[in-house]
């Protein structure tokens, strides 16, 4: 599952999420529409928090479709 769309499902904000993640703000919002990829830390984390919803497979193929 892509981030934004968790975090929609969710009803979560960037900010909510980057304190649940341990980043800032703008890092979710950059993650979330592909312009970023999270580094390993960070991505455990989402991976965590979202009980594996949203994996390090999933930023990459955000990210590949941003460059798009």
């Amino acid at each position: 599952m892509q981030l934004r769309d968790w975090l929609i499902e969710n009803d979560l904000t960037y900010t909510a999420a980057a304190k649940l993640f341990d980043c800032s703000r703008p890092a979710v919002y950059y993650y979330a529409i592909g312009r970023m990829r999270p580094g390993a830390r960070i991505t455990a984390n989402i991976m965590r928090q979202t009980g594996g919803q949203v994996t390090a497979d999933d930023h990459q193929f955000a990210y590949m479709s941003a460059q798009q």
